[in-house]
């Protein structure tokens, strides 16, 4: 699905304002790594995230729509991302972006609730007590709260797929790793290796039911092709 954000001249509040839409939410995270990150120092200078839908930049440094086609910047993409005028103040004109039902910033080192995203209201769940193997599970009426961070540690970096990561519970120093021989997500003190965001995302998938604790769950295993999971 497209998304959509906006950005504004920072020196004024009249001129050079746009709507951004990118062919999904994932290339919008991967633009602004390409831009942030550039060679090009006048666009790491110039164009600013405020949030995800939210950006600033000064053209007269560098305009955020140029770095579609200025060499190492995000020339890779032109076919992904275009830029739209809007009018300027005196216009009375402004395109309105659809809001989102649902949204979460995927910025490193912030905790989260992981749930199915084609059934939202199955959330990861690590029942704390009469859990001797440290599994964890999805539950309906359960959830429990992850942190998840680059692996380098760079906290406040926004995550896209090809970062190498690490979940974490937010209250113990325990990490997401899986059971080599069942492939059950369990927790301890060594995180899974060569966990990459967009594994978080699409590599995990529900098992079969069973009672912990006198509460229905259902296992969480690690499969090549898995469901897909959102941060919430």
């Amino acid at each position: 699905m497209v998304f959509y954000a906006y950005v504004k001249q920072i020196t004024d509040n009249s001129s050079y304002r746009y709507v951004i839409t990118f062919a999904s939410r994932e290339v919008a995270d991967e633009w602004w790594r390409a831009v942030s990150t550039s060679t090009v120092t006048t666009f790491v200078t110039s164009v600013l995230r405020v949030n995800a839908q939210f950006y600033t930049h000064n053209v007269n440094v560098a305009n955020a729509a140029n770095s579609l086609t200025t060499t190492g910047v995000a020339t890779q993409f032109l076919g992904k991302v275009f830029f739209t005028q809007d009018n300027d103040l005196g216009g009375r004109g402004l395109s309105i972006i659809p809001p989102l039902e649902h949204f979460a910033d995927h910025i490193s080192g912030n905790s989260f609730y992981i749930r199915s995203k084609v059934a939202p209201d199955q959330y990861w769940y690590y029942p704390t007590s009469s859990n001797t193997t440290n599994a964890v599970y999805v539950s309906r009426t359960e959830r429990t709260r992850f942190t998840v961070s680059l692996s380098s540690g760079t906290a406040g970096t926004v995550m896209i797929g090809s970062d190498d990561i690490v979940i974490t519970l937010t209250t113990v120093d325990l990490s997401v790793n899986v059971d080599a021989t069942s492939g059950q997500v369990i927790l301890s003190l060594a995180p899974l290796t060569a966990l990459t965001f967009s594994t978080l995302l699409t590599k995990f998938t529900v098992g079969s039911s069973l009672s912990i604790n006198d509460e229905t769950v259902k296992e969480l295993l690690y499969t090549v092709n898995g469901e897909e999971w959102e941060l919430a």
